[in-house]
């Protein structure tokens, strides 16, 4: 019997082609990838756009207790996740261990921010900061995005990136703010320049946008009293709106803002300073404790609706500057620590009981960066001319 009609007997015994990609959706990201290297129809079906849709949507409709965290060592450029799922914990502590991200030996660069995170895509910059890079922490897949011959060297301006997923065109892209605003489209592979930011987008650590339902966003201030708004950019429309703050009327609850520590005329009185995403929710955070009044997390459960903002959690931790990274459960948080003194470190904050464990890395040589965290996807950098 030929070796053809050998695999065809064989796959005669197998369970019908529907109910296998269905016990494959329901599986993880990582397990999926393992699965594709069984045989060269497995690879075919797993690889199939609307399998990589279908198993985004399904893994976002039931997210796991926890999510990977990207970590990044400055000496050698190099790229580290764990997961605290696995964690062992001892009184007040709790150890993990992170596994190397090869991506054949590249460098990269990161300050104290990934450049975008948004299902399971996250953007990057390499070590000479001339190139953003496009990756799949969990496929392990990069892309290096064409450069922009008209922007401005990174290493000499101010320039602040986002990364999303445009649900219009079935695109993911990715944002460049300096002097001009210029979006580029994963589908096509091109760059185009939008209309400028009415706001000032250069303040503070010039930190990435925050991705939430179809719009990026930052904390800018506005060109024509510097008060400070939530700046988004919604990614169908390619224009730039604002979101309120939380009413501070009747509140104790307050901020104190100051980007421009030399002038004192400045100072604006804020709910938070610091954006991030939590549960798919658009979150607020103060920065440097000594300055607030009271530490207060907060959440806009309705998105676009000011009385949707709802306070999280009051987190008591000491005089540092800290920012979340995730949930863990639905009482903790993980949180990033970082003072003058030390480097930055992860720390895991109990809300109900007002505990802090410190969490210690093994496996990564040296002091570390703390990215950030994302969701484990099949969703590929290299998605062009094809279903998202």
């Amino acid at each position: 019997m030929s070796a053809r009609k050998m695999e065809q007997k064989e796959q005669s015994k197998m369970l019908p082609e529907e109910m296998i990609v269905e016990v494959f959706l329901r599986l993880p990201a990582k397990s999926v990838g393992r699965f594709r290297c069984v045989s060269n129809r497995w690879n075919y079906l797993l690889t199939q756009p609307q399998f990589v849709k279908t198993h985004l949507n399904l893994t976002k409709q039931h997210p796991s207790i926890e999510e990977p965290i990207i970590l990044y060592t400055p000496d050698s450029g190099a790229l580290y996740s764990t997961h605290l799922n696995n964690a062992h914990h001892l009184f007040d502590e709790m150890t993990c261990f992170a596994t190397k991200l090869n991506f054949d030996d590249r460098r990269f660069y990161l300050t104290h921010y990934l450049d975008g995170s948004c299902d399971g895509l996250v953007l990057m910059r390499n070590d000479d900061l001339n190139k953003l890079l496009l990756i799949n922490p969990t496929t392990r897949e990069i892309k290096e995005l064409p450069s922009l011959g008209y922007a401005r060297d990174p290493k000499t301006s101010s320039t602040t990136y986002g990364l999303g997923y445009d649900s219009v065109s079935d695109d993911y892209k990715v944002v460049m703010i300096s002097m001009c605003v210029d979006v580029y489209s994963v589908r096509n592979g091109t760059w185009k320049r939008v209309e400028n930011s009415p706001y000032d987008h250069m303040i503070g650590d010039c930190e990435p946008g925050v991705f939430i339902d179809g719009n990026i966003h930052w904390i800018a201030s506005k060109a024509s009293d510097d008060s400070f708004v939530i700046a988004t950019f919604d990614l169908g429309k390619e224009k730039f709106r604002e979101l309120p703050f939380p009413s501070l009327v009747d509140s104790e609850i307050k901020c104190t803002c100051n980007y421009f520590d030399d002038d004192e005329e400045e100072i604006e009185h804020l709910a938070f300073s610091r954006l991030v995403t939590l549960e798919g929710c658009l979150c607020g955070f103060p920065d440097i404790f000594d300055r607030c009044q009271s530490p207060v997390a907060w959440m806009m459960k309705k998105y676009g609706f000011q009385e949707s903002w709802t306070k999280m959690f009051l987190i008591r931790v000491s005089d540092s500057m800290y920012r979340p990274i995730c949930l863990f459960g639905k009482k903790q948080v993980v949180l990033v620590m970082r003072e003058e003194t030390t480097n930055e470190k992860l720390t895991i904050y109990n809300s109900e009981d007002e505990t802090v464990k410190d969490i210690v890395v093994d496996g990564i040589p040296g002091k570390f960066v703390v990215g950030g965290s994302f969701i484990e996807t099949l969703v590929s950098p290299h998605c062009n001319n094809g279903v998202v």
